[in-house]
C-alpha cells in the first residue's frame, strides 16, 4: 500500500503537473533558477481522463494513499469494494425534469451499474455526530491548464444553510429522508459557458468516507 506522498509523485509524473513536496534547504551560493511554472494544488486529482481510465481503480488507489479514511480502506479493498464502497460514492446523472440554469443534478451510486446507492443521514451517535452526506462538490471543465472551478457547499442535510450555495431535491415523490436518504439529489453549481455534451470533472467529499473523483458529461 502506497502513502499519499508516493501517490502524488506518481500523479505528477503522469500529468506533468508541478507538485511541491517538503524539502530540506541547505545554505550555499545562489543557483540559477528556471522560469517559474504554475504551481498546482498537490491534493488535486486528475483533470482529464487518460485512455482506459478506470474510476474504481483510480479512486481505490487514491483512497489508499490517504484521501479516504483509514477506517474505510478495508471496505474499499474488499471483494465487494468496487460496487459497494467505491461505486456507491461515484456520481451519476439521474433522469430528472428541468434543472435550474447553472446547476447539474447528481446522485451517488448508479444502480444501472450495480453500484450500491449512497445513503444520507443527519448527525447522530451512529456517525459520531458528523453526519453522512457530501459537504462539498467541485466541478470544472475536464481539461488541462487553468479553468474555472466552482465549489458547492452543503453544510447540513436534509436541508442546507443560508450560506450554502448548493441545494437538494428529491428523486421521485415523497420525503427526502425516506429509504435512508438514498433519493437525495444534489444540485451543484457548474462553471459558466458549459454546454450539453461537455465533459466535466467532479471532485467531491463525503463527510464519513472521504474524497471521490469522476468525470461526467453535461446533459
Amino acid at each position: 500500500m502506497q502513502d499519499r506522498r508516493s501517490f502524488l509523485q506518481r500523479l505528477a509524473l503522469s500529468t506533468g503537473a508541478v507538485i511541491l513536496m517538503p524539502a530540506v534547504s541547505r545554505c550555499g551560493a545562489p543557483q540559477a533558477s528556471a522560469p517559474a511554472a504554475a504551481v498546482r494544488d498537490p491534493n488535486e486529482p486528475l483533470r482529464t481522463e487518460p485512455a482506459g481510465w478506470d474510476a474504481i481503480a483510480y479512486n481505490r488507489e487514491r483512497g489508499n494513499a490517504g484521501f479516504i479514511p483509514a477506517t474505510y480502506q478495508a471496505a474499499i479493498n474488499a471483494e465487494s469494494g468496487p460496487k459497494e464502497a467505491l461505486g456507491k460514492h461515484l456520481p451519476y446523472l439521474p433522469e430528472v425534469g428541468s434543472v435550474p440554469a447553472g446547476f447539474m443534478a447528481m446522485m451517488w451510486g448508479d444502480p444501472s451499474k450495480g453500484h450500491g446507492r449512497h445513503p444520507n443521514a443527519v448527525k447522530s451517535e451512529a456517525n459520531n455526530q458528523v453526519g453522512h452526506w457530501y459537504d462539498w462538490i467541485r466541478v470544472r471543465r475536464a481539461e488541462e491548464g487553468e479553468t474555472e472551478e466552482l465549489q458547492s457547499s452543503f453544510s447540513d442535510w436534509p436541508g442546507t444553510a443560508a450560506a450554502d450555495n448548493g441545494a437538494y431535491a428529491v428523486f421521485g415523490e415523497g420525503d427526502i429522508t425516506a429509504d435512508g436518504g438514498k433519493n437525495t439529489i444534489y444540485l451543484a453549481a457548474i462553471p459558466a459557458g458549459l454546454k450539453s455534451g461537455d465533459r466535466v470533472r467532479v471532485w467531491a467529499h463525503c463527510l464519513t468516507h472521504g474524497e471521490y473523483v469522476a468525470f461526467l458529461t453535461v446533459p
